[in-house]
């Protein structure tokens, strides 16, 4: 493939030029004609008055296949008479000129044309991401894997000598047993076959009997009428019936456990591998802008409330709002005797838990009153969410090296455990803990200004994402996070104005909703309806919310 993303066209038998009819320097097209041009040609069309508005452009596949003898006219589903000729960018389906009148006016649309080569060239970037990063990530992955088969297949071959060493001294005594077994059962086995060998000579002058009346009744009625066959109770032999002799083997669990001991233990320990770069991950993901709304407040935070709905909650507000997906109003809570809301999530039972900007954290009755359920000064109290064991999971701050996630009961008046982030060396890693979810088992701690913190049931670091994979200009100022329902995280990024995209490992998949995409000035709060699987992301100055989907 070329550096522009059009495929070069490679020596032909015969292609002539439609005005001159050489086939010298083949090299332009003309869309309007449509035909192919020599260089000469090519300059002669451009100059002439009549030809002016003609399209002149490189001769390559792609446009051979746009605008050629054998161009793309794909029949429209709506209209089958009629060919595709435009693209509905809002409503993302393919049109023809009945459907553009019809059913999509005055939305954004692009010529089949243009939609082509901008999937095209989106599929090159593809292409040379899978040629490269993950093509070279998966070789060093096989070298890796080559050096380590070798290495575990000499210590199998080690492992393997020393089994068979012990066996043939221990199988010597413990064959000699068995066949003692084997030559007891044998000798039954012989008794009953002697005891029943009458029964196969029976049978075999049963079977002579047969052939000599058959051979009688061949040679004619004289025969027959002399021949006097013996008695049918004479070819019944007489065996005496024996008592069923009953054969098993039962071997002892005790010895079988003292051969187990006598045998050994094989112990095998953990070998680390290198994971794959999840920056080469590659995943279906789609991002459409839908529509936005203007909200009454600047967005510091979302919480979905399902049935396309979110709250909007701001730091200098006391008052969140609950928005439809069409920007309207539903609800209104006003927590009295705070300034603003931090964060804000919902248990199971339909109550919020809020945290606020005066140190406490209040609940919310479905009914709409407002108490106090935890004083957490002298810290701050920033986000919050509630675990599926019911606990309440609060990011406690502004106090410097003590500040963590603290772990409440469910009604908040006992704290169950502080919670840090222990790396390796025993270091705290959640210093300005500013968010947090919960992933499965693990709690996922967005840093501010930093990067985010995975920490599993003990307080031990899982993995740390810093942004770096996503090789952008800025460093990650993470500020709002979210799980949607494939455990993959969605974290809004406050300097590079988009939102990472990563999985439960910590590994980057995709950046998406970025601010050519959201027209955004600051990408804060952020939420996933998992059933419509819309994501909603909030900006503080321009008091805007975004609704998009993010997954083909």
């Amino acid at each position: 493939m070329s550096d522009n993303g059009a495929s070069s066209i490679p020596p032909q038998t015969f292609v002539e030029c439609g005005i001159c009819k050489g086939n010298a320097n083949i090299s332009w097209f003309c869309k309007n004609c449509p035909t192919s041009l020599c260089d000469a040609c090519a300059t002669t069309h451009r100059k002439k008055k009549q030809f002016k508005s003609h399209t002149i452009v490189e001769r390559t596949y792609t446009v051979l296949r746009l605008f050629g003898p054998a161009k793309i006219a794909e029949q429209c589903e709506v209209h089958p008479e009629k060919d595709i000729s435009s693209y509905c960018n809002k409503c993302d389906v393919p049109c023809c000129i009945s459907c553009l009148v019809q059913n999509h006016q005055r939305h954004e649309i692009s010529t089949i044309e243009d939609k082509y080569l901008d999937a095209e060239k989106r599929l090159n970037v593809y292409y040379k991401q899978l040629d490269t990063d993950v093509r070279q990530t998966v070789d060093k992955m096989e070298e890796q894997a080559k050096e380590d088969v070798k290495e575990d297949n000499l210590t199998v071959e080690k492992v393997i000598n020393d089994i068979n060493e012990f066996r043939k001294d221990f199988i010597q005594n413990f064959n000699r047993s068995c066949d003692d077994f084997i030559t007891e059962v044998n000798q039954i086995s012989k008794k009953t076959t002697e005891a029943f060998g009458g029964i196969e000579k029976s049978k075999k002058m049963i079977e002579s009997l047969k052939k000599e009346i058959e051979e009688k009744i061949e040679r004619g009625k004289l025969d027959i009428i002399k021949y006097q066959p013996p008695k049918l109770e004479s070819l019944i032999p007489k065996i005496k019936r024996r008592k069923k002799v009953d054969i098993s083997f039962e071997p002892s669990m005790k010895v079988l456990e003292v051969m187990k001991e006598s045998v050994g233990e094989i112990k095998s320990k953990e070998i680390e591998r290198e994971e794959m770069d999840r920056s080469t991950m590659l995943i279906s993901v789609h991002v459409q802008k839908l529509h936005s709304f203007d909200s009454k407040i600047g967005v510091t935070s979302l919480t979905t409330a399902g049935n396309n709905m979110a709250w909007v909650m701001n730091y200098r507000s006391p008052t969140m709002y609950l928005y439809n997906d069409k920007g309207k109003v539903v609800r209104s809570v006003t927590v009295e005797g705070s300034e603003g809301i931090n964060d804000m999530a919902i248990t199971q039972s339909g109550e919020m838990i809020v945290t606020c900007t005066d140190k406490k954290v209040r609940r919310v009755s479905v009914n709409g009153k407002v108490s106090t359920m935890i004083d957490a000064a002298p810290f701050g109290c920033y986000g919050v969410c509630v675990t599926g064991k019911q606990e309440i999971v609060v990011c406690t701050r502004d106090q410097g090296d003590k500040n963590h996630v603290a772990v409440y009961s469910c009604d908040g008046r006992r704290k169950l455990r502080e919670i840090r982030g222990r790396d390796g060396q025993g270091k705290h890693l959640i210093t300005h803990p500013y968010r947090v979810v919960q992933n499965g088992k693990d709690l996922c701690v967005v840093n501010m200004e930093r990067n985010v913190v995975c920490v599993d049931e003990r307080d031990n670091v899982r993995w740390v994402y810093d942004g770096k994979q996503a090789k952008l200009e800025g460093s990650l100022f993470p500020l709002g996070i979210c799980v949607d329902k494939y455990n993959n995280l969605l974290v809004t990024d406050g300097v590079n104005l988009c939102v990472h995209y990563i999985d439960s490992e910590g590994g980057l998949i995709q950046v998406i909703l970025t601010q050519e995409q959201t027209g955004l000035r600051c990408n804060w709060g952020i939420c996933v309806d998992d059933v419509t699987g819309h994501v909603w992301v909030g900006d503080t100055f321009k008091n805007k919310v975004v609704i998009a989907n993010y997954l083909k």
